[in-house]
């Protein structure tokens, strides 16, 4: 069968078999069995499968480009201790919590998710590296830096060249403008 993001889900292992199982344990090295049909291991072909469709993606490929990819962006930094803050401002990017999202952290290790369990282990999902969660509608996408910051971009501009070269159109006229109301 050939694996799609329609029916990634089917390529599955089992969590306690995952390299990465310990991402979703709580202190006591223990899973709570309520979350277990939220977090999908998926097998190493699958997760390659999910790591060369981002690498296709451009608007996947860096945060850096996010104002030229998604017409609403949003951006939160943020230091040690600041783990509510983290889940409010998670939680204010109004995914549903059923919502299944793709995490790929290596070529052979992905997973799909529910958004709530994305709010929930946020700081073992992204610690140290830099990490992307998105979803099948590819209308939207979270970027975290490994500098400890997020950066959100929602309704895909689906003509990015287009788009960009009239945002830097505008920025000129801008600035044409400003120029003359300053003489």
């Amino acid at each position: 069968m050939t694996i799609t993001l329609e029916n990634i889900h089917t390529f599955s292992v089992p969590l306690e078999e995952h390299a990465l199982k310990w991402k979703f344990e709580n202190g006591n090295k223990k899973r709570t069995d309520a979350f277990e049909d939220q977090i999908i291991a998926l097998t190493p072909e699958a997760s390659k499968f999910l790591w060369n469709f981002e690498s296709t993606q451009r608007y996947l490929n860096s945060f850096s480009t996010i104002e030229k990819h998604f017409n609403e962006h949003s951006h939160l930094s943020f230091g040690e201790n600041d783990g509510q803050k983290v889940k409010k401002w998670l939680f204010e990017r109004e995914i549903p919590f059923d919502q299944k999202v793709f995490w790929v952290t290596q070529p052979e290790w992905g997973f799909i998710l529910t958004w709530k369990m994305v709010i929930k282990f946020w700081d073992e999902l992204f610690f140290g590296s830099d990490e992307l969660i998105w979803d099948t509608t590819l209308n939207w996408a979270l970027f975290y830096d490994h500098n400890d910051a997020f950066y959100f971009g929602r309704n895909r501009n689906f003509n990015a060249e287009k788009h960009s070269e009239e945002i830097i159109e505008i920025k000129k006229l801008i600035a044409v403008n400003r120029a003359k109301n300053h003489k």
